[in-house]
């Protein structure tokens, strides 16, 4: 379980007024992407960034000792020394952030390098994730997406999402079809073949609101 779930959990449910399905989300983060390339121009990581939500925001820093002055800013060293724990997962957490070549999933590995800052009452993290095998991109797309499979936390995509390190690439943005995830996650809760679901059980419904990034690359 990640630690926004075990700080989340702990708390009232606070229920997203756009969803009252099952009170789901719980947590809604901002995010971006930084897709990297190595010197021989193929695909070696990729640097997400988390903007979490104001009331989150208060949390983190809260329980975290973040703010030692009391002055509602936390110090940015406190941020750098706490940079990294906020996704310290458990052995196979996927972390939030899926990647697809040619329909097959890439694996990844844990995060390797981390930040943090403070912006307009928000913490604002990023962490690098590694492709175990770094690959070759090509004028067919490869998929990434960020989503929580249980959304529990809601991320949209509305940071930059960038390329760095080969000048041929870019990113297609393909937003997610709301209406039809609304839907499907109304049928799975209240329709004729729905089961009751606790919150350990809420279907796997992320991917259905992530939008698409479509990466390619010229020659």
């Amino acid at each position: 379980m990640s630690i926004l779930r075990s700080t989340l959990l702990s708390l009232p449910v606070i229920a997203a007024s756009a969803l009252p399905l099952a009170s789901h989300p719980h947590v809604f983060i901002d995010a971006g992407a930084n897709l990297l390339f190595d010197d021989a121009g193929q695909l070696a990581g990729v640097r997400v960034f988390w903007a979490y939500d104001e009331f989150y925001s208060l949390l983190m820093v809260e329980d975290n000792g973040l703010d030692a002055d009391g002055d509602g800013v936390p110090e940015q060293a406190a941020l750098d020394a706490y940079a990294g724990k906020d996704v310290d997962w458990a052995a196979g957490f996927p972390g939030d952030l899926y990647l697809q070549n040619a329909g097959a999933d890439v694996a990844l590995s844990g995060p390797v390098e981390h930040g943090m800052r403070y912006e307009d009452g928000r913490v604002i993290s990023w962490h690098i994730r590694p492709l175990e095998t770094r690959l070759s991109v090509g004028v067919d797309p490869l998929l990434v997406q960020i989503y929580d499979p249980t959304f529990f936390v809601a991320y949209d995509v509305v940071l930059p999402v960038t390329v760095q390190g080969r000048d041929s690439c870019s990113v297609a943005q393909v937003p997610a079809d709301l209406n039809a995830a609304y839907d499907k996650v109304e049928s799975l809760l209240y329709g004729p073949d729905s089961v009751e679901y606790s919150e350990d059980s809420y279907p796997e419904v992320g991917d259905l609101f992530a939008d698409q990034l479509l990466l390619t690359c010229s020659e």
